[in-house]
This record gives structure tokens, C-alpha cells and sequence, in this order.
């Protein structure tokens, strides 16, 4: 009997991480809650929309015990540059603001995609370069 080919549409959705990202000391750096909201920071990404992330309190609330924890983690990806800040805006939805916009590091800006204010013009290459120097000795 012959194997039926699945649809595309069976195939699950996935967050990569690349090695060069997970193998690098801002990587090792990152705590469990930090390295968590990298992920569901990606998990965002499309292919098409980076530099429109957005982490609220809203979205991260289920994942996270309290708004500090979410705000410690969030600090600790922009200091080790996992992730970079491309627009002006709030963690919090309260007052209407439009939230802050975040892109992941490895890979290229790309257009506004509508949400919140882009200050960071889009990109050919990833905002930061040095994946492959930035691994861990």
C-alpha cells in the first residue's frame, strides 16, 4: 500500500532558534524567564514582520507570575542584544499607548507592518552581525 502525502496544511507551525544564538555567552547569559520570553518573542515572528514584535503584559500574563518578572526578563534580552527595541511605545496597553516594537537580532527589519510606531528603517542583513564571533569559548 502506498504512503499518503500529508497536506502542507498538517504540518505544524515552529520556533527556530539558531545555533549561533543558542551556543553564544549572551545566550548563556539569559536566565530561564529571559530565555522563555525569547521565545515567545519569536514565536511572533513570521518571516515577514520583524521589527513589529510586541511583548505587553497582556500577552505575557499566562507565562509570567507578575509584570516585574516579565520587565527583568525583557531588560536582560535588550542588554545582551537578543533583541533590540524599534519602536516607541508602552509594555502596558493601559491609556490606549501603542505598544513598544521589538525585532530578534539574527535576523533582518523588515517593512511596518502596522502596530504600534517603527523608528528603525528596514534592513537586507540582521540588525547584529557578529552571530558567528559571539559564541560562547
Amino acid at each position: 500500500m502506498a504512503r499518503r502525502k500529508q497536506s502542507r496544511s498538517s504540518h505544524k507551525r515552529y520556533t527556530s532558534l539558531p545555533h549561533c544564538v543558542i551556543d553564544s555567552a549572551d545566550f548563556a547569559n539569559c536566565n530561564g524567564n529571559a530565555v522563555k520570553l525569547l521565545t515567545l518573542i519569536a514565536r511572533q515572528w513570521n518571516g515577514y514582520n520583524n521589527g513589529n514584535l510586541t511583548c505587553t503584559w497582556e500577552q505575557m500574563k499566562t507565562n509570567f507570575g507578575g509584570q516585574d518578572t516579565m520587565r527583568k526578563a525583557l531588560k536582560l534580552l535588550i542588554k545582551n542584544r537578543l533583541i533590540e527595541i524599534t519602536g516607541s511605545g508602552s509594555t502596558s496597553r493601559k491609556g490606549g499607548l501603542p505598544p513598544t516594537l521589538y525585532a530578534i537580532t539574527w535576523e533582518a527589519v523588515d517593512d511596518y507592518r502596522g502596530k504600534g510606531q517603527m523608528t528603525v528603517k528596514p534592513t537586507t542583513a540582521p540588525i547584529r552581525n557578529d552571530w558567528n564571533k559571539a559564541q560562547s569559548k
